[in-house]
Formats: structure tokens, C-alpha cells, sequence
């Protein structure tokens, strides 16, 4: 038999380390991809989550009377949740249980005497949520204007 039929194939032990070190290495790389994608993922839901919560009470202010608007949310800070009137109840506790204890809004209903762009039968509302995510807080601002219908 000649020396090189008899040799045996395989790999050597420093091969096979080597080889499961940069397979580890990927694995570590794959799996940092996806807690990342898990931590956007939760930010998106969260995003969205404020944003359909902003939209809720828009719909609520344009179904009621448009010079009620101002009175009933103007200066509204759910921050102490006494004094949260009793028609955006269901909404604020709704907020919270999906975006957490700490939610807050604030909503301010700007007319034409507080910005002069805007004319009679014109509001600007402003609508200010913030929550605690992942120990820091997070803010969405959302704004629009509602118009007295037939002005």
C-alpha cells in the first residue's frame, strides 16, 4: 500500500473548533438580529397603538357640537386621571392598558383668538401622547383641524 491510500481523511480537532466558533458566532449574530426586530417591532405597536388613540378621541370631538369642542377638551391632561371628564373614560383607561400606567395625553384646542391663522368657524386641536418604554419615555404628537360645518 502506498503512504498516501493509508492516510486518513477527516478534520483535524483545531478545524472542527475552528469551524464551530464562526458557526457560533453567526448563531450570536441571528439572534441579536431578531431582539432587535422584537424591540422595533414592540416600538411600531406602540406607535400605532397612540396614533389610533389620538384618532379615537378626534372622532369623538367631531361627533359632538363643534363650539362644545373647546370646553369639553381644552386643557385636557390625563396625567391625574380625576379629573378625566366622564365622556373620555372608556378611552383613557383603553389607552392605558395598552400603552401602560404611565400613558398620558394632553390635548389643546387652539381657536382664532389664540392663533391668527386661524378664522372663525376653524380650530386646530393638538393632541400630546406620551408613555414609558423600555425605561425611557416616548412622545406623539398628533394634530388637525375641525371646521363648523356650513362655514
Amino acid at each position: 500500500m502506498d503512504a498516501r491510500q493509508n492516510k486518513e481523511k477527516g478534520f483535524s480537532l483545531v478545524e472542527l473548533v475552528f469551524a464551530v466558533g464562526i458557526l457560533a458566532l453567526a448563531f450570536l449574530a441571528m439572534g441579536r438580529l431578531f431582539v432587535t426586530s422584537i424591540e422595533h417591532s414592540r416600538q411600531g405597536r406602540h406607535d400605532m397603538i397612540a396614533l389610533n388613540s389620538a384618532n379615537e378621541i378626534l372622532e369623538r370631538m367631531r361627533s359632538i357640537d363643534f363650539d362644545d369642542v373647546p370646553d369639553k377638551f381644552d386643557g385636557l391632561d390625563t396625567a391625574d386621571s380625576a379629573s378625566v371628564p366622564n365622556e373620555v373614560r372608556v378611552w383613557f383607561r383603553h389607552m392605558r392598558e395598552n400603552l401602560g400606567p404611565t400613558a398620558r395625553c394632553e390635548i389643546n384646542v387652539f381657536d382664532e383668538n389664540e392663533k391668527a391663522q386661524l378664522t372663525n368657524g376653524l380650530i386646530e386641536v393638538e393632541i400630546l401622547t406620551s408613555w414609558t418604554e423600555r425605561g425611557r419615555e416616548r412622545t406623539m404628537r398628533t394634530g388637525t383641524y375641525l371646521v363648523r360645518m356650513g362655514s
